[in-house]
């Protein structure tokens, strides 16, 4: 089961390649993590904002660069994808730990300053103990590596957009299999996945199924999930698990533009700020999380200058899952806020994130 954490981690997967990946650039953290003894809540507040946009920076580097290995393995040789595939597994793993150990040093830091109260003399934590760890890091405890392995089994459609770009997807799996559960070590399954690559600058509402010949490993005849996709990035639509032997009989992707929002009137010099903020994890649905609900939220709302809570809240971007949409709602609903000028309209973005 995925766990929840406030800030996008990619999963770790690898498609094995042949080439370097000078067109992907790696994110760098341009700032710490305040020790939460010491620290003002305001602190904490701007490193959790700070934290979230590295996140989605690393993620759109993680994406570029399972985006940059599919297209260069096509045609290659078995040797050549292996010898390059140990220098994607080292670029993709050394970005994806250092955002893990930026969230677990956070994470901690959150507790001293609610244990504490935090202080009026901030300074840095050592995050050193969380560097270690996150280097080490491996899954379900049974000494298996973070990263596996995955081949393109087949390739999809190429979508032309109106207006310029095009979408496309494909079909990858295990090369290796897989134990199909950590309680069972009796049976083994490949892991399968549809990608959408989405080669334009519009965000893409997807679909997409996976059917198998028989079920897969929880008993399905089809897998299906959706999903938004960002411009220039390739992302995980659909994923299943399936004993070795069973194999995929039909895969699918439809993507379609999304339509983009209206400017609002308020003035460009018309700001908002949040004196009572809250916590996005608190919000989300154990039912969204259950089932691996994710995704982003636009809410537009209305503020009367004074800080008070927003009005005449509602959702004009949906995530594409409503229990998403409506917690978002309540969310923003929950905090105060006040404005620069008189009655105006805002718009705020919500990321329900589930890690791998």
């Amino acid at each position: 089961m995925r766990t929840l954490v406030r800030i996008i981690i990619a999963g770790s997967l690898v498609l094995t390649g042949t080439a370097a990946f000078a067109d992907c650039t790696r994110p760098r953290p341009t700032f710490s993590i305040p020790e939460g003894g010491s620290t003002a809540e305001k602190d904490l507040i701007a490193a959790n904002t700070a934290l979230a946009d590295f996140g989605g920076k690393v993620r759109d580097y993680l994406n570029c660069l399972n985006g940059d290995i599919s297209q260069k393995a096509v045609g290659k040789d078995t040797a050549a994808r292996e010898e390059l595939s140990k220098a994607h597994v080292a670029a993709y793993n050394e970005a994806a730990n250092e955002l893990r150990w930026l969230a677990g040093c956070y994470k901690t830091q959150l507790e001293i300053f609610k244990s504490t109260g935090g202080g009026t003399k901030p300074k840095p934590a050592d995050c050193s103990s969380y560097i270690a760890a996150a280097a080490n890091q491996v899954a379900g405890g049974g000494g298996t590596p973070l990263t596996t392995e995955l081949t393109v089994e087949a390739s999809g459609r190429t979508v032309e957009i109106p207006g310029g770009g095009k979408w496309l997807y494909y079909l990858a799996r295990d090369i290796r299999p897989r134990r199909c559960s950590a309680k069972d070590a009796t049976e083994d399954c490949l892991y399968r996945a549809v990608h959408v690559r989405n080669d334009s600058d519009e965000v893409l509402e997807c679909k997409g199924e996976i059917s198998y010949t028989g079920t897969d490993s929880s008993g399905k005849k089809t897998s299906a999930s959706q999903l938004l996709v960002s411009g220039r990035g390739t992302y995980m639509l659909v994923e299943s698990l399936a004993k070795q032997g069973v194999d995929a009989e039909t895969f699918d992707a439809q993507c379609i533009p999304r339509a983009k929002l209206p400017p609002l009137d308020t003035p460009a010099n018309c700001k908002y700020e949040v004196v009572k903020p809250i916590s996005i994890g608190d919000y989300y649905p154990t039912a969204s999380r259950d089932v691996g609900e994710e995704g982003p939220v636009v809410v537009e709302f209305t503020l009367s200058g004074k800080a008070a809570r927003p009005t005449e809240v509602r959702t004009v971007a949906s995530s594409m899952y409503p229990r998403l949409d409506e917690a978002a709602v309540k969310a923003v609903g929950d905090m105060v806020m006040s404005s620069s000028c008189g009655k105006a309209r805002f718009r705020l973005k919500l990321s329900f994130q589930l890690q791998q």
